[in-house]
């Protein structure tokens, strides 16, 4: 679980300072070579992450093969965000605020970054490759393109990451597990639907505290 809210926390950073409508869906795959957790993962088949981003608002939906779905709204105009948590734990949310980021940007201080040169193509886009390491001597590849374009303030905040570019495709090997996130679908505008960046908690969800949803999550 930890690993996850690292991978969409680094991913959810870029969505949330394109200046330019976006929208990617990510297909998620996960190997092992021991049999008892390949057959774990097996009830993950079908997974994605789907990020949308248009104006100062984003929206990311992480959706393990139906047994969880994580859904993370911000608005940076506001400061203000929602979690939301569908899964076997019931629907879970909770609201953030700048304060709540700040803490999640003091813990990846310590992330360092490599830039590798290598490239390949992913869905018309050339990419590069970016290894990052993190304080928990774990290695996150990544594969970004320079192609989609940044405003220039967003820019300089992203670069302090370390990854230039948005990222197509990412993977990490945690023990005898690999999992790893390609880009299906890329589009550069979004059409805005109704509650799409509502940071309204929808009805039949439990209002927790972030430090609730987290000891709930295991992290």
């Amino acid at each position: 679980m930890k690993i996850l809210t690292l991978l969409a926390t680094l991913l959810f950073t870029a969505s949330t300072i394109i200046a330019q409508d976006l929208a990617v869906t990510y297909e998620i795959t996960m190997h092992s070579d021991d049999p008892e957790v390949q057959a774990q993962m097996g009830m993950m088949q079908g997974s994605t992450l789907k990020l949308k981003s248009k104006d100062q608002k984003s929206r990311t939906e992480m959706n393990m093969g139906g047994l969880i779905t994580t859904t993370n709204i911000v608005d940076n105009e506001k400061g203000k965000g929602v979690l939301l948590m569908d899964g076997m734990l019931g629907k879970q949310a909770a609201k953030f605020d700048e304060e709540d980021k700040d803490e999640v940007d003091a813990e990846e201080a310590d992330i360092e970054v490599e830039l590798i040169d290598e490239s390949k193509e992913i869905l018309g886009y050339t990419c590069k490759k970016a290894i990052i390491y993190t304080e928990d001597d774990v290695e996150l590849v990544y594969w970004y393109t320079k192609e989609i374009q940044l405003g220039n303030d967003a820019l300089s905040k992203y670069m302090k990451k370390g990854l230039p570019g948005l990222a197509l495709e990412f993977s990490v090997d945690e023990g005898n597990m690999n999992m790893t996130f390609t880009a299906t679908e890329l589009k550069t505008k979004v059409k805005e639907t109704k509650d799409m960046f509502s940071l309204k908690i929808p009805e039949g969800y439990s209002e927790k505290t972030m430090e609730e949803i987290s000891k709930m999550s295991g992290q």
